[in-house]
């Protein structure tokens, strides 16, 4: 009983996080190409980060809204989804860099690092996010 309790819970947590790691590898093509090419440009890493992860967030944010967490498409679910990818982008910008410059790593390695630490921080935002903003508009239906 015990074991099924525990997989009836987990099966739509399980789920939801296979279905934003899909919709994550779209996101993580767009940013990482974005920034091999940027770099391979000259324009430095951290720079190049905020650039591709920033176009990678428009469609990370479509694809997740439709399918991993439906919903309403609101004003205030968007500014708190784009709010938390400007401070995730940020902080991860700023990471990569300072691995790049301290470290000495190579441009991609310290990005490819930074990836694990940043799906997992994403997805417990952005499955918060949109769990108050659903509640918000369920209590503003009622």
């Amino acid at each position: 009983m015990l074991i099924s309790d525990f997989t009836s819970r987990m099966g739509p947590l399980l789920r939801q996080l296979v279905r934003f790691l899909s919709t994550t590898v779209v996101g993580v093509v767009i940013d990482v190409g974005g920034f091999v090419l940027l770099v391979m440009a000259g324009v430095p890493a951290g720079v190049a980060n905020l650039m591709s992860a920033g176009v990678s967030v428009l469609a990370v944010y479509a694809l997740s809204r439709g399918m991993v967490f439906p919903g309403r498409h609101t004003v205030g679910g968007l500014l708190a989804f784009f709010g938390w990818y400007a401070v995730s982008i940020l902080l991860f910008s700023w990471l990569i860099q300072w691995g790049v410059d301290a470290l000495a790593l190579p441009e991609l390695l310290a990005k490819l690092i930074s990836l694990p630490l940043s799906f997992t921080l994403n997805f417990v935002a952005v499955r918060t996010i949109f769990a108050v903003v659903d509640r918000a508009t369920h209590r503003g239906d009622g």
